[in-house]
């Protein structure tokens, strides 16, 4: 399932595996304002340093799309005008430079007054970027000699029993391919609980017990034969490591990996409980409506439980790169360089890798309902970027914060793509709005705004991509925040379209 190999196709893959299931007022000194030349961390925990000062007034002011069109002049935006554009309430952001934490800062978009009390120590659930830090928990515990990662994951689990499925005595879920996404079990991942509602257990999650807004758990496919990417499949290593350590799981993240790794403002608490509920970032829906009680729970903590903000998840990512480059860190250089090895479909445990031009980098994203993240580290130069957004809307700002950086620090991946824009007549887009069927699996669709003859693709998450016509060998389209590209061939009467490679064709009424 792969077109194009740059990040951002590969982000689309795996969000589009995931959805088989399913962030002003700076608060940074300004450049005058420091007097030393290494980090300094303010009270509100916003990281600065005068060197970073023009750059980051670069990315500031400098936010483009991931599309250029060949001929015509490029329009640049600022974040908090993006912020509104987007109605995006707020952004947490670091910026990774050369090893360090360059700065960190929080924007806050002052049409949402109830947000403007947020600083850089504020956390947002940080959805899909809780299975990688789980993930590299669990290295650290086989480290310690605490599990083996290709033990049969049964042999961990006290009372939940995996049913029959594909997996066998010499073929067994494993905590590696669970984190690989290549158990087998049932793809999906989760939507979370209202907070007026009960929250399931872990186990009952896996059972898909009543109450519980996702299906049981099953091997559905034969373990490391398929990439699949299982949010259940979490839960269940999540179960057998709360019955190794006979422990809360928030409690085994925050010894084995959060304070370990400095992430001292990051829990796995679900629900999450805090005397200070200012600080906490409210999810909000495309339209800027605040989510009912402020955001979902989700019991589902290694899948999608973390709450986080973009320095500690900073400070996760430099742990990664410091082991790579064999240097003081939490993490051997054999447990990263083995973990990079691994690599399957351009994937490395949930990672997106990008190897270009001698350069290594790892990428992951994620969204939750009501927020959307990403991370980025190359473990070549130690440049990279994280950002939480509070707001279903975030996924083209984070793409454009990337591609962003990348111009302004000069890094090898996160290339902007260039295209000649086309005409297409009125008649001809008012054949493609519908129902698609893409893979034979996941439902999108097409609508169309008639009055300014404008398309948008639509997908399972709420995300929806306003494609622009561009010159090619069939009607094709892109999105030119994230470089997404669509074609109908018209040899077909517009009754399909491809995406990356697969065809997505229109249901029948």
């Amino acid at each position: 399932m792969s077109e194009l190999i740059h990040e951002n196709s590969i982000k689309i893959k795996l969000i589009i595996l995931s959805l088989l299931v399913i962030l002003s007022e700076a608060c940074t000194t300004s450049p005058g304002g420091s007097h030393d030349s290494e980090p300094a961390i303010r009270a509100a925990e916003c990281i600065t340093s005068k060197e970073s000062a023009v750059r980051k007034s670069q990315l500031d002011s400098g936010i483009r799309g991931q599309v250029k069109f060949v001929g015509e002049e490029e329009n640049l935006s600022s974040i908090t005008d993006k912020m509104s554009a987007y109605t995006i309430p707020a952004l947490s952001l670091a910026v990774i430079h050369e090893g360090e934490i360059a700065w960190s800062d929080i924007y806050q978009n002052p049409n949402f007054p109830s947000e403007t009390n947020l600083n850089c120590s504020s956390i947002f659930q940080a959805a899909s970027l809780s299975k990688p830090v789980t993930m590299l928990a669990a290295i650290r515990m086989q480290s310690a000699g605490e599990i083996n990662l290709d033990e049969n994951i049964q042999e961990y689990l006290r009372d939940f029993v995996l049913p029959p499925g594909k997996q066998t005595d010499d073929n067994p879920v494993t905590f590696r391919n669970i984190f690989s996404h290549t158990s087998g079990i049932t793809s999906g991942g989760y939507d979370g609980y209202s907070k007026d509602r009960p929250m399931p257990s872990d186990v009952e999650v896996l059972k898909g017990a009543s109450g519980v807004n996702s299906p049981p758990i099953e091997v559905v496919s034969v373990p490391n034969e398929i990439l699949a990417y299982s949010g259940g499949a979490y839960t269940l290593a999540e179960v057998a490591l709360q019955d190794v350590f006979a422990d809360e799981f928030s409690n085994i993240m925050k010894k084995w990996i959060l304070e370990p790794a400095g992430m001292k403002h990051s829990e796995f608490t679900q629900p999450m409980i805090t005397s200070e509920p200012h600080l906490i970032a409210r999810g909000y829906t495309s339209s800027g409506t605040v989510l009912q009680g402020g955001w979902r729970n989700h019991p589902e903590q290694a899948a999608a439980g973390l709450w986080s903000n973009a320095s500690d998840l900073a400070r996760f990512l430099l742990e990664i790169y410091n082991a790579y480059q064999g240097r003081n860190s939490i993490f051997s250089q054999e447990d990263i360089t083995s973990m990079i090895d691994d690599e399957r479909d351009g994937l490395v445990y949930g990672f997106i890798v990008s190897r270009s031009n001698g350069d290594i980098s790892l990428t992951h994203y994620g969204g939750n309902a009501g927020y959307r993240t990403g991370m980025t580290i190359s473990l070549t130069t130690g440049n990279g970027l994280v950002y939480l957004i509070n707001s279903d809307n975030g996924g083209s700002l984070g793409n454009e914060l990337l591609l962003s950086a990348a111009q302004v620090y000069d890094w090898s991946h996160f290339p902007q793509v260039e295209v000649q824009r086309a005409q297409v007549s009125s008649e001809t887009l008012k054949k493609l709005p519908g129902e698609y069927t893409w893979n034979g699996q996941i439902d999108l669709s097409v609508s169309i705004n008639e009055n300014e003859d404008i398309i948008s693709l639509h997908f399972p998450n709420g995300d929806a991509y306003e494609l622009t016509p561009m010159e090619g060998e069939q009607l094709d389209f892109i999105h030119s925040s994230t470089g997404v590209q669509v074609s109908f061939p018209r040899d077909e009467d517009f009754q399909s379209f491809s995406l990356y490679g697969q065809k997505a064709v229109r249901k029948q009424n």
